[in-house]
This record gives C-alpha cells, structure tokens and sequence, in this order.
C-alpha cells in the first residue's frame, strides 16, 4: 500500500477546513436571513394587527355615530311637508351606511367621507328646522293674537251694534205719534145730515173716536195716515164702505180698517176724529162691548173698549 505523505495530509485538512469554514458561514447568513426575515414578517403582522384594530375602532365609532344621528333625526319635529321628505330620505342614507359599516370590505375612507357629508347637511336641517319652528310659534302666536283682536273686534262691533239698534229703536219708538183724551161714541145722523151723540146701539149711524194727536217735536213732520180699526161685540171685524180697499200693513200684518183719515202733521196738538159708519139703512149696529185701535201709520197708538147698549 501507498502511504500519504505529512504534506499531503496537511493540505487535505486545510481544504476539508475551508468547506466546513464556507459552511457555516453560508449557514450564518442563511439563518441571520431568515431571523430578519422572521422579525420583519413579525413586524409587518404587529403592524397590520394595529391597523385592523384601528380600523375596527374607526367603524365602531363611525357605527355610533350614525346611529346617533339616526336618533337626532327621530327627534327632530317639522310641519313643513318638503322638510319631510327630506328627513326620510337622510334617514335612508343612514341607514345605508350602517349597513356598509358592517361590511369590512367597504373602504372605511368613503364611509368617513359619506358620515361626514351628511353631519354637514344634519347640522343644516337643525337649522333650517330651528327657523322653520320659530317661525311657526311666531305665526301661531300672531294668529292667536290676530283671533285674539278680531274677537274683541267683532264683540266691539256687535255691541255697538247693538247700542245702535237700541238707539235707532229708541228713536223710532221716540218719534211715534200718540193720542190722549180718547172719547168713543155712536153717532145718530138726522135728515139734515147733523150727528147727535148716543150710546143705543139701534140708532147709532155711526162709530166715532175722538181724541188729540200730541205734539211730537221727534217726529217728523208731513203726511201721515191714521186708521180705525173696530171688532164687534160677535167677533166681526169692521170694515169702511169699500171693504176690498179697505186693508192696511200693521205689526207686520195686514188687517182690515174701519175708518182712515189723513193728516199733515206738523209736530204740533191736533184734534182729530176717525168714523165707522154702517153700510146701509138696513144694517144692525149689535149692542155689546166693542174694541176699538187707533194706528198711525203701521204701529198702534191706542186701544179702548166701548159699549153701545
């Protein structure tokens, strides 16, 4: 057998210590790689664990606070029907992003964005409700206030109205003609067509009222009509000659007259007598009690009873 020689076993130690010197130092670097590899990974996984964590604090937040601004949107009371429609249609997007709140693949940056946009436009229907409200109170307060006076006005109107109805009665009732001194009674009328005064019924020709027409410086002065009116002791109401002719207005009625005369009057005392005369020779003039009325115009003046026996 060949034996090596010291030499070559030397150089053959050398080389085996290289490779295994090349070894370890390419383990070295492999393994101080891969450790910074490791710490990097670990790094970047804090990092995003962080971020993830943020992110789910920042969609928690963005989360309470449209449900809070759902909630202000509940409390926000408006009469105007276009400021309705409008709180509707916010609480719609509301609640659309609440749902894209919920789903993480929704990027957080446009949901802030959004959030944000709507905060702007909620806090401008908070003020735009707060003017809308104030001025509702304002106008319920001015009508109020506007009933308030009418009211009175019309209570003011209706009492002087009433104070002008009361006067303008007073002043008509003020400016009618009255009679005193009233004497009733039959008439006979002799051939020479003279009158005797008498109280027989069977020769009475004729009814007659006297009386005085007083002075009245209200009322006013001209032509006015004064009527008789006679009920008999039966019931029959009495008529003039052309009994057709012979109705007239009174207490907004109409009825049938006796006897009319027409005076000037002058706002001075007159004396004055009004006559119901039988229509022929042979009719019979009833004894009994009968009523007799005085009217001027359409208002009575006086009312008096007579027998004729």
């Amino acid at each position: 057998m060949t034996e090596k020689m010291p030499n070559q076993q030397t150089d053959s130690s050398n080389k085996v210590n290289k490779v295994l010197v090349a070894l370890v130092i390419l383990l070295s670097l492999a393994l101080g790689f891969t450790l910074w590899q490791f710490f990097e990974l670990r790094k970047t996984a804090a990092q995003k664990g962080s971020e993830i964590e943020i992110m789910a604090d920042e969609r928690g937040e963005l989360q309470n606070e449209l449900e809070q601004m759902l909630n202000e949107l509940d409390t926000m009371e408006t009469s105007n029907d276009s400021m309705k429609v409008e709180l509707s249609n916010r609480k719609n997007e509301i609640e659309g992003l609440l749902a894209k709140v919920k789903d993480k693949d929704f990027a957080i940056y446009k949901l802030k964005k959004e959030t944000k946009t709507l905060r702007t436009i909620m806090r401008g229907y908070v003020v735009v409700i707060d003017s809308i409200n104030t001025l509702n109170v304002g106008l319920r307060n001015e009508n109020a206030e506007v009933r308030s006076t009418l009211k009175e006005e019309r209570s003011k109107a209706k009492e002087l109205q009433q104070k002008n109805d009361n006067l303008s009665s007073k002043v008509a009732l003020a400016s009618r003609l009255d009679v005193s001194e009233i004497r009733v009674f039959g008439v006979n009328v002799k051939r020479d067509m003279t009158g005797k005064e008498t109280d027989r019924a069977r020769r009475s020709d004729k009814i007659r009222a006297c009386f005085e027409l007083n002075e009245n410086k209200v009322a006013k002065a001209g032509k006015k009509p004064l009527y008789l009116r006679i009920i008999a002791p039966d019931g029959t109401i009495l008529t003039a000659e052309n009994a057709d002719d012979s109705r007239f207005e009174f207490s907004g009625g109409k009825g049938y007259y006796a006897g009319k005369t027409e005076v000037d009057y002058n706002q001075t005392e007159q004396e004055l007598c009004l006559d119901w005369e039988k229509p022929n020779d042979d009719y019979d003039v009833l004894p009994g009690v009968y009523q007799l009325y005085i009217y001027a115009e359409d208002y009575e003046m006086a009312a008096v009873s007579y027998e004729l026996k």
